[in-house]
């Protein structure tokens, strides 16, 4: 959903919170709170959507709930600011979160759903071509932040930003529901487990999958450069000196980064697969980690976000190929819920180091070297797992 760029996770969020009188450990939850709503709810849905013939409609009703937050937080910023601050953080701060926890429901069925219409060769460029949409809606989004907080600045400002996002976000389910989707042939193995059978059978699943372990470590530990970004921006602003306006300027670079990202990782992963461009996103990401330490330049900023969008995104798409080709197909369902619901309780960590240190320090430096150290772990593990398309070609 391109429309989230206009209050992005990692930039506008952290500073919006700020502003509201948010504390330094809602600050540090702000870039994960969606991804941290979506870990945990798919996996009590696992063993219904997989047994659908058909997960469209499932998506589509638990989509129009997943929109509303993002209307109900623009409202509060319009209409209870001056008497009511403290609930407008909370309605604030929660929306990506319930956001998640909605979306969380048909994650891993929206999943399926593209596995099932996109062919292997094809799913890398695809997730790209999707995501180059995004940045380019997140380039157009960096001009309008610049613009609407320089004129609005503050709550209102802030509420118009999510009231464009909201919109974004419909116009992204009407073209959802326009997707046709071929119902599956056989449902005849996963319509044996019901919710109790499923989760008894998650534990074997990491203990006798040694590739799908060695993928949930890497996956939470690449977490760790959220220890660093939650305070980046605020640390920006804070060293060039500049107002909140100038978080489009971020944005913009950080959309560029990841137009070239995607770009580059739909053509690397279609050809080679998905662990190619994690590679690259990981050396990436661990350089804009040592980056932050010691850049104080305003060009050195722009370029820091430049490399985020681009390790960012190629992070995304190859994640996303990666973690169909290594889930069984008729279990893709449960092995997707699984890598989100285990990722959750590392973004608590991972938020709670970025709390403490930021409280203990007040400086970016020792998150910044903490992120480093985590993606380094990250791409150990990373380089344990043989590429899914070569263990198919032998």
């Amino acid at each position: 959903m391109g429309g989230l760029a206009f209050i992005a996770a990692d930039t506008v969020m952290p500073v919006m919170v700020k502003s509201l009188g948010g504390p330094s450990w809602l600050i540090s939850l702000m870039p994960t709170m969606l991804i941290f709503g979506i870990g945990w709810p798919s996996l009590f849905t696992a063993h219904y959507a997989e047994r659908l013939p058909r997960v469209k409609p499932f998506i589509l009703a638990t989509g129009f709930l997943q929109r509303m937050p993002y209307l109900v937080a623009a409202l509060s910023l319009f209409f209870l600011i001056e008497k009511y601050p403290l609930i407008v953080l909370f309605f604030v701060a929660l929306a990506p979160f319930v956001s998640g926890m909605i979306t969380g429901l048909n994650f891993a069925a929206w999943m399926k759903l593209i596995s099932r219409i996109i062919p292997e060769n094809r799913r890398s460029s695809s997730w790209a071509m999707r995501n180059v949409i995004t940045s380019g809606i997140g380039i157009c989004a960096g001009g309008i932040i610049l613009s609407v907080l320089k004129r609005s600045p503050g709550p209102a400002g802030y509420g118009i930003l999510h009231l464009i996002s909201f919109g974004f976000c419909m116009l992204s389910y009407v073209l959802q529901a326009m997707l046709h989707e071929m119902p599956s042939p056989d449902q005849s193995h996963a319509a044996r487990y019901n919710l109790g059978e499923n989760l008894r059978s998650l534990p074997a699943l990491i203990k006798f999958d040694q590739r799908f372990r060695n993928f949930l470590c890497m996956r939470m530990l690449t977490l760790g450069i959220y220890i660093m970004t939650p305070f980046l921006a605020i640390h920006a602003l804070s060293i060039l000196e500049k107002g909140e306006d100038f978080l489009g300027h971020f944005v913009i670079a950080q959309m560029l980064g990841g137009i070239v990202g995607n770009i580059m990782a739909g053509f690397l992963g279609d050809r080679y697969g998905g662990k190619l461009p994690l590679v690259i996103a990981r050396i990436i990401l661990l350089a804009v980690s040592l980056m932050a330490v010691v850049n104080t330049t305003e060009w050195g900023f722009m370029t820091i976000f430049f490399l985020f969008g681009l390790g960012f995104n190629s992070d995304h798409v190859g994640m996303s190929t990666m973690s169909i080709e290594i889930s069984p197909t008729d279990r893709i369902v449960t092995y997707i819920s699984l890598l989100y619901a285990t990722t959750a309780p590392s973004m608590l960590a991972v938020a709670a180091v970025s709390a403490v240190v930021r409280e203990l320090t007040g400086q970016l430096a020792p998150a910044a070297l903490l992120s480093a150290t985590a993606l380094a772990l990250s791409l150990f593990f990373l380089r344990r797992i043989k590429e899914p398309r070569k263990q198919k070609a032998h």
